[in-house]
């Protein structure tokens, strides 16, 4: 089974621990380097999903959009999520027009990406 692993683009390490780890619950896998004279580059993952933030230039563009479709517990999540409190972004929960059997929580991290998590019920 192959497996896909996004590569977004971040501009503040700190920044981006609060959005990812902080508030969306992701754990760090590995980073590199760990010195603060270079860009850093680490994995963070959630469940399965394995996402690669970089501050190196060209590694992505800004405003990039991940699709995590099938995540199961989606309303839970998305209560959990908005019980944070998180200052930058309060989610909505949505049903796309498209299927109205499924329902959608769309975020944007500091850096201009979202990420859409869905599920159908």
């Amino acid at each position: 089974m192959s497996k896909v692993k996004p590569i977004l683009r971040i501009f503040d390490y700190d920044k981006a621990i609060e959005f990812y780890v902080n508030w969306l619950g992701f754990k760090i896998d590995w980073e590199h380097p760990n010195h603060h004279d270079a860009p850093i580059y680490l994995e963070v993952t959630l469940r399965d999903i394995t996402l690669n933030l970089s501050e190196h230039h060209g590694d992505a563009s800004p405003g990039s959009h991940v699709s995590i479709e099938d995540f199961k517990g989606l309303r839970a999540y998305h209560k959990e999520l908005n019980d944070k409190r998180y200052k930058y972004n309060h989610p909505g929960l949505e049903v796309p027009e498209w299927n109205p059997k499924a329902i959608t929580v769309t975020v944007y991290d500091p850096f201009g990406n979202r990420i859409t998590f869905s599920e159908e019920e």
